[in-house]
Formats: structure tokens, sequence, C-alpha cells
């Protein structure tokens, strides 16, 4: 390789230089750190008496070893790479290794978030600003935002009805009741949402805001299961809501079944958008999955939901929330008991039970063939392999296709989606901010301490490892704990403090299905995304997807100033 392959190097690129002196028959072998004990792979032989000019990938460190291919002597080292650098590596003829030096400087990394900065915060600004405007009544009528006070119920998916849901902020002293909309679950959608549409387009091609490629978990890990979450505190309220409305319960089934087919259709038709072709068509997604975990847990809450808080005048009533919900509870365990048992104990050819690794080239490729485990089994024993999404695990171990959206954890997701149901029902047995945040925080603690526990407070290690493919038990109860804790804290700011209105974030989370479908079907198209210009940093590609998130958020917010709601 010729020395020009040190210039125009590409975001997440880097140039070793490697220099062998009267020194023949070497090799350079190398496996990111990610690669959770994988075989080192043959990248480049390494020219004698010149300069071997070899591109890295900076993402990950990098186990690095150049062997003598006739001595059997080798130099290995561990080195962690910066974007745009330049380093040397100089073997002499008795095979002494240097230590690798960086001769040229390399990129700040997190220099492209300023510019973004500058792209944010005016927007920010932008938007207080026109909403201080509105409410001193200083612009027309037709320029001010709909007011949305008496609409206090929001459905599933973050629209509102009339039924009120009372919130005491002051604590302990009672108040007047008062009736407002739990602005700190909109809040809380809309983050979500606002999220999701930035990592979905890319986040700026940064590591840490994709997706996790086995094991563990970075920001975009969060995302889907927050949502989740939230629409499991929807489903509480709003069902609360329309059986104490008197509405027979086959009619509320009836609504969910039609909610849960508009989901996976809608999901379905976002899958063919750009990718028709039916032998390769994908199934499953982020849509089908809700509408199946929504399912359940809407079912579960139409069965057995009373029409009022259950009181007992005893003891008991300060567990109240747990004795209304026994019933779903026990049949929520038994559907986690049921994805435990198939995880661990169904004999798949060729792989170990209880198999929870990516295959590939994990644990020296003495399981190629089992990416997923039963999870991957069971996917590829109904679809095939071509119908299932590439995986991310793919890159780092040369996976077979795995669906993070397959069907086994589909029963985990239904866990999560109710700890969300329970946090809901907590809202409406109990009527004081303390009340309701002294349970909060201990479901946080007891669920990060279940999910810790499993996992060993470890990435790799445990029992049941964090793994967002998986959908594992770890991950939902982490998860699941995260949300707990972030809901605590909007809840405190926004409803009992109320230090912020949880704008702009409040109104956009009330339109989430419409910027999830939007964001997806106009995803490489003018205005929000174009080729880039210059792809040799994150720079523009940070730009680009900061651009189009706000503007989908400027739709959001225009179409609620507009009272333009896309429900389900």
């Amino acid at each position: 390789m010729g020395s020009e392959d040190c210039k125009n190097l590409l975001y997440d690129q880097a140039c070793l230089q490697v220099w062998a002196d009267n020194v023949s028959n070497i090799s350079l072998w190398m496996q990111t750190k990610e690669c959770y004990k994988c075989d080192l792979l043959k990248k480049e032989n390494i020219s004698n008496n010149r300069v071997t000019n070899i591109r890295l990938n900076t993402i990950y460190s990098l186990w690095l070893d150049l062997t003598n291919d006739s001595s059997h002597n080798n130099c290995r080292t561990l080195q962690t790479f910066e974007e745009h650098g330049v380093y040397q590596w100089n073997i002499s003829n008795n095979f002494h290794c240097s230590q690798i030096k960086q001769i040229s400087a390399s990129q700040d990394l997190f220099m492209p978030f300023v510019y973004a900065l500058l792209l944010i915060i005016p927007s920010l600004a932008a938007w207080f600003f026109i909403s201080y405007l509105q409410r001193t009544y200083v612009v027309p009528s037709v320029f001010r935002f709909a007011s949305k006070t008496d609409l206090d119920i929001e459905n599933d998916f973050g629209t509102g009805s009339n039924e009120p849901v009372i919130i005491h902020p002051q604590i302990p002293t009672p108040v007047k009741n008062n009736s407002y909309r739990i602005t700190s679950l909109d809040t809380f959608r809309g983050i979500s949402i606002i999220l999701m549409v930035f990592v979905n387009l890319g986040g700026g091609h940064y590591w840490f805001f994709d997706h996790a490629p086995w094991n563990g978990v970075t920001l975009a890990d969060f995302i889907l299961p927050w949502f989740c979450w939230v629409m499991g505190v929807s489903i509480a309220i709003s069902l609360r809501s329309q059986l104490r409305s008197s509405t027979k319960r086959k009619y509320v089934f009836g609504r969910i079944v039609r909610r849960s087919i508009a989901l996976l259709i809608m999901g379905l038709v976002l899958n063919s958008v750009n990718h028709n072709n039916l032998s390769t068509f994908r199934p499953f997604g982020v849509l089908q999955r809700l509408a199946f975990v929504y399912f359940i847990a809407a079912t579960l809450e139409t069965i057995f939901m009373k029409p009022q808080p259950y009181f007992t005048n005893t003891r008991l009533d300060v567990i109240r929330d747990i004795i209304e919900s026994a019933r779903q509870w026990i049949i929520v365990i038994i559907l986690v008991a049921i994805h435990t048992s198939i995880t661990f104990f169904l004999p798949i050819p060729g792989c170990p039970k209880g198999y929870l690794g990516p295959g590939g080239l994990y644990n020296s490729s003495s399981n190629f063939n089992c990416t997923g485990g039963a999870a991957g089994y069971i996917d590829r024993l109904i679809l095939g392999e071509n119908h299932l999404y590439p995986g991310t695990s793919k890159h780092i171990y040369q996976s077979l296709p795995f669906d993070p959206e397959g069907v086994l954890g589909i029963l985990t997701n239904a866990l999560l989606v109710y700890m969300g149901v329970h946090a809901g029902r907590i809202i409406l047995c109990y009527q004081y901010t303390n009340e309701r945040i002294k349970r909060w925080i201990a479901w946080t603690i007891v669920l990060g301490l279940i999910g810790g526990c499993l996992c060993n407070f470890s990435k790799e290690e445990g029992l049941i490892p964090i793994n967002k493919n998986l959908f594992s038990l770890s991950y939902a109860f982490i998860t699941g704990s995260s949300a707990f804790l972030i809901f605590i804290i909007l809840f405190l700011i926004i409803e009992h403090w109320r230090l912020w209105s949880g704008s702009p974030f409040a109104e956009i989370g009330q339109n989430s299905i419409m910027l999830y479908l939007g964001h997806n079907i106009f995803y490489n198209t003018l205005p929000w995304r174009w080729q880039p210009v210059n792809e040799t940093s994150h720079t523009e590609y940070l730009i680009m997807d900061c651009w189009a998130t706000i503007f989908w958020c400027a739709i959001a917010l225009v179409m609620h100033k507009k009272n333009i709601f896309i429900v389900v």
C-alpha cells in the first residue's frame, strides 16, 4: 500500500505506518477490543525496508499483532487510535518492536458538537421567544398556539381526551382538586421520540449514538424502552378513563384490536418503502413490536382493571397498587418464565443450550452459526435469514442475520411496558406527590438492582448480560429502572415544583406517531438530508442530522398549534 493511503482519511479513520527494518515475512493481525473472545484476523502483509500504510477504524481500541511467519516471533499490543491521527510502528531486524507513536495530530472528535450547538441553541431560543410573545398577546391570534388545558388524559400514543387526572402538587398538605394533563409524560414521550428520530437519521455517525454491537448499551439502546414505558403509563390512565365512563369492555377491547392492527399494517408498509422485494422483505420492525406489546398490556388491563381505585380501609392500602394489579403481574411473570425457559432450555441443532452470544467470531468462532441462541433460531426457523435484519453484530462478529424486533423478545418487552402500566397505576391509586414518588423510587432501585445482579454489573459477564438485540431480562430491568428515574425527575420539575412547562417537548410528544412515520418515509429526501460535501469528519453529518431533527420538531409544533394530531 502506498503513502497516499494516509491522505483523505474519512471520519473514524486513522493511519498506521509500519516500518520493517531488514525483517521479512511479517504480517499484521488485528481485532477490535469490542469483539469479545475473538481470534485476531490477518489484516496486512508488511513490506520489508519500506513503510506500509494501513487505514484503521478508530471507534474501538484495537489488538494489533505483528507476526514473523517464519520464526513465529510476534509483538502484540492494545492501542487506541484517534480520528485522523497518523501513527508509526517500527520493527528492527532482531524483531524488536517499538511503541506505537503518534506523528500527526488527530482531529477533535467532539468539535462538531460546537457547530451543532450553534444550530440547536438559536432554534430553542426562537421557540421560547415565540412562546413568550404568544403568552403576552403581542402577536396576532393567528400565530398563537392553541390552548390544551382542557385535554387532561393522553391516549396510549400521545393525543388527548377529556377525562381529568387529579394531581396534588403540594405535599403533604391537601390542596384543591385541580385537573392537569400529565405534562411530564408528554415531555418524556417528546424527548424519547426526538432522540429516536435523531438516532435513526444517523446521529452524526457517532458510535455512541448507534446501538451496541451485542452486549452492553449505548444511549440509542435506551430510547425504544423509554417509549414503550411511556406507552404503558398511558395505557393505564387511558383505560381507567374509558372504564370510568362506563364504556363496555368489549368495545374497549375492539379499540385495542384496531389500534394493534393499524400499528402492524403501518409497520409493514413502512418496511416496504424502498424495500418491496418479497424475497428479502423484512416483516419485523419497531411498529410491529409496539403493536404486539401494546396488545398484550392493554388486553390484560381491559380484562382485569377495576373502574375505580381499590381501597381496603386497612393497612393494605399502602400496597393497593400491587393488590389491584396482582392478576396482571402473575400473567406477565408467566410470560417472562416462558421466555426464560425457551431461552435456556430449547434444543438448537449444533448449538449449546442457553447460548446468548452473537455467534460468528465470538469465543474463537466455536458457535459460528448460533447467533442469538434460541431467539435467533426461532426467527430463522419461521422466516429464514433473507427476511431478517442484518444485525448490529455483523460488522464486529461477522454474525448471521439477527432481528432485534424478533418473536421471543416480545415477551420481555411486554414486561417493560407493564412496568410503565404500573407507574400509571400508582398515579391512579395515590393522590399526593410524595406517595407516588416514594413508590417510583422503590421501583427504580429494585429494578436496577435486579438488572445489575443478572448481568453481574458488567458488560459481558453474569447469568444474563444486558443485551438490546435479545431484549434480555437484565436489559428490560435496567432500562425500566432508568425510565422510572427520568419520569421522577420530570414529574417533580414540571408537576410538583412547576419550574418548567415541558415545552417544547410536551407539544412534540403529542404527535409521536407522525414524527416516527415521517422521518422514516422521507429519510433521504430534501430538505431533511443531502449528500454530504465533506465526508472526512462528523461535522456535516451531525449538522445535517440535527437540522433534520429540528425540522421535524418544527412540523410537530405547527401541527400542535393547528390542533392536528395523527392518531392510531
